[in-house]
């Protein structure tokens, strides 16, 4: 488990300085002031970028009473620790939402299922690849300021996109598949009919 500390001295092997951090917040050299100055606001960016499982949570949302924009006929605030919505659950593959104004316009009636990006300030409660990639992020940030001109900036933001992309890629199968119900579209279409569906299969369709 990374803390401040570590992820300092994380972000500083990659930047290729041979500067360490002894205490994330005593520690008054220019890389620990450096690194807390951008820790917060790259911390939520990181966040954003990626759908963290250790930073997902879920509301039920309950609807605006104010006028709706036309030509929704709903609107839902966003949580306020909401960094960035990841999906509407209701009616899954098929609702149709626009994000403006801090609030999601919809036809979908209240509650608003909903599942979000929040914060996440301690890094105790980080996975492990996030903290790796992060470390990737700050180095690539502050890696001009500390190193100056020689710092290949190109490099470490490679670094960070790579750690994303496995870190997600992770992400991904420590979750279930999730399967879209079908669209009334779909089982109006095939109503009576005895084939099979298109897209699936069936040994004896294809025996001969």
């Amino acid at each position: 488990m990374a803390d401040k500390t570590a992820i300092f001295n994380a972000a500083a092997v990659r930047m290729g300085t041979e500067a360490r951090v002894t205490d994330a917040e005593l520690d008054d050299r220019p890389l620990p002031r450096t690194l807390r100055e951008i820790w917060d606001i790259e911390r939520q960016g990181a966040i954003r970028d990626g759908a963290w499982n250790f930073a997902v949570m879920r509301d039920a949302l309950a609807a605006d009473a104010g006028v709706v924009p036309y030509p929704f006929q709903f609107a839902y605030p966003l949580p306020a620790k909401c960094l960035r919505l990841l999906e509407v659950l209701n009616d899954p593959g098929r609702a149709s939402y626009q994000l403006e104004g801090g609030k999601i316009l919809c036809d979908a009636a209240a509650p608003l299922y909903v599942r979000y990006l929040v914060d996440m300030p301690n890094p105790a409660t980080w996975d492990a690849a996030f903290a790796d990639a992060f470390a990737w992020r700050l180095a690539w940030k502050a890696g001009p300021r500390i190193v100056g001109s020689t710092f290949d900036e190109n490099a470490a933001f490679q670094g960070w996109r790579m750690a994303v992309s496995a870190a997600n890629r992770v992400d991904a199968r420590e979750n279930p598949p999730i399967e879209m119900e079908e669209s009334e579209w779909v089982t109006a279409r095939f109503a009576g009919y005895s084939g099979p569906v298109p897209g699936s299969y069936r040994e004896e369709d294809y025996s001969s």
